[in-house]
C-alpha cells in the first residue's frame, strides 16, 4: 500500500497566520464598536448651544408653502394645518425661513434660544412677528394648553363650553399657557360678547403640548387647534 505524503504545518507559519486573523477580527470588532458608538452619540445628540426651535403660523385662509432651514416644505392655511412643526435653527435671528420661496422678514427681536412661533402677517411681502413660546411647568403629569390670540382688537378669553374659565385674558398678538389634567374637554374662545363655535380637544396624554389659535374677527372669532410637534434633531 503506497505511503501518503505527510503534510506538516510549521509553527513558524501557523503563528503569524493566526495572529493576522486575530488582528483582523479585532479590527472588525473595533470598527463595529466605533459605528455603534457613533450611532449612540447621534441618538443622544443635543442641538448646538444657542440653538432655537422655530415654527411658522399662518392665520389666513390663503395656502402658503413654508420651509424652515433645510427642512421639508409644509403647506399652511387657516382651513387646514395652521402651524409648521418646530425645527432646530441657529439662535440670535440667524435662522432661515422661506415663504412661497421668498426669505421671511421677522419684525421684532427673536429670542436667542428656546421655542418661538413666527406669525405671518397678511400682505404680499413675506413678513412675520415672533411670539415666545415659554413652557408652563406641569411636572410631566399634565398636558400643556396654549392659546394664541390672533384677532385684531380682541382681549381673548378661553372657557369650557360648560362655562368655567380656563384662560381669563389674553392680549392681542400674545400667547397664554396653562397646565391641565390630560382629559377631553370642549372649549370656546371669546372676544367680548362674541363666542366661537365649540372645539373638542383630542384625548391628550401627560406631557402633550396642544396649541389653540383664535383667528377671524372680533365679532366672529374662530377657535382652531393643533398638536405642537417638534422635529427630532439629527446630528450631522
Amino acid at each position: 500500500m503506497p505511503m501518503r505524503p505527510v503534510i506538516r504545518i510549521s509553527k513558524n507559519v501557523f503563528g503569524p497566520v493566526m495572529a493576522a486573523m486575530l488582528l483582523l477580527s479585532a479590527h472588525g470588532a473595533m470598527a463595529q464598536q466605533g459605528t455603534a458608538a457613533q450611532d449612540v452619540a447621534r441618538l443622544y445628540a443635543l442641538p448646538p448651544e444657542g440653538s432655537i426651535y422655530v415654527r411658522v403660523l399662518n392665520p389666513e385662509r390663503k395656502n402658503i408653502q413654508v420651509q424652515v432651514g433645510d427642512g421639508r416644505t409644509e403647506q399652511l392655511s387657516a382651513s387646514a394645518k395652521l402651524a409648521s412643526d418646530y425645527r432646530v435653527q441657529p439662535g440670535g435671528g440667524d435662522f432661515r425661513v422661506r415663504v412661497d420661496g421668498k426669505p421671511l422678514k421677522v419684525e421684532g427681536r427673536a429670542p436667542g434660544s428656546g421655542f418661538v412661533t413666527l406669525v405671518l402677517k397678511p400682505g404680499a411681502a413675506a413678513s412675520a412677528y415672533p411670539i415666545i413660546d415659554q413652557a408652563q411647568g406641569g411636572g410631566g403629569l399634565k398636558a400643556e394648553l396654549a392659546l394664541y390670540n390672533l384677532v385684531q382688537g380682541c382681549s381673548a378669553k378661553l372657557s369650557l363650553a360648560a362655562g368655567a374659565v380656563v384662560l381669563p385674558s389674553v392680549a392681542e398678538a400674545t400667547r397664554a399657557v396653562r397646565a391641565i389634567n390630560p382629559v377631553q374637554a370642549v372649549l370656546v374662545g371669546q372676544c367680548g360678547a362674541s363666542t366661537s363655535a365649540p372645539l373638542e380637544l383630542p384625548a391628550l396624554k401627560a406631557g402633550d403640548r396642544y396649541s389653540l389659535f383664535l383667528i377671524g374677527g372680533a365679532d366672529a372669532p374662530v377657535l382652531k387647534g393643533q398638536a405642537a410637534r417638534t422635529e427630532a434633531y439629527r446630528a450631522r
